[in-house]
């Protein structure tokens, strides 16, 4: 491997920086450590633009931490911004969909700007309204996520989370994940 700093890592599907950063250094918002293998940082349009078997350099030991912070395992639905149209959510902000954020797309198609989270609804007596959490997928990767909408349907340990389409949401159907606030 050629990384000159640090420990290469070769790139996989669905992975993002942050995504990197989150299991590597336990800390998605450390991606900015991460290096190109010339020891060059990465840009924002560089860290869109990743590919899978791209070698990257993680600073220090490349073993991933054990997920840290109070873990709350919920049942996931989901629900699209094609039904939604974009209606503002109960906390006024958008988050970005679950495609988005596993491309690490992080500007919202709804506001139009970058917002690096992506957007749930939850029970806000298990997750408080505009809680910053690592939402766990049931394949074992991890998004930045939010608690930005509340729903009628949703009580207790149960989360919405936004898709692009309706037929996606169908798709996906009912889903384990685990919340790491």
């Amino acid at each position: 491997m050629s990384c000159t700093v640090g420990n290469s890592y070769i790139v996989k599907s669905g992975d993002t920086l942050f995504i990197i950063a989150q299991q590597q250094l336990g800390d998605g918002n450390r991606w900015r450590e991460i290096k190109k293998p010339d020891g060059t940082s990465f840009t924002d349009q560089d860290a869109s633009n990743l590919l899978v078997g791209q070698e990257i350099c993680i600073p220090g030991s490349i073993s991933p931490p054990p997920p840290s912070g109070n873990q709350i395992k919920l049942e996931a639905r989901f629900y699209s911004m094609e039904e939604t149209r974009c209606h503002t959510p109960a906390s006024g902000v958008h988050g970005v969909t679950l495609r988005a954020a596993l491309a690490g797309q992080w500007q919202s198609q709804c506001q139009g700007q970058s917002v690096g989270r992506l957007q749930c609804a939850v029970d806000p007596n298990v997750i408080p309204l505009l809680t910053n959490f690592t939402l766990m997928l049931w394949d074992g990767r991890q998004v930045p996520a939010a608690a930005l909408d509340i729903g009628t349907a949703i009580l207790g340990k149960k989360i919405d989370i936004f898709v692009d389409t309706v037929q996606e949401a169908i798709n996906l159907g009912v889903q384990p994940v685990t919340a790491i606030l």
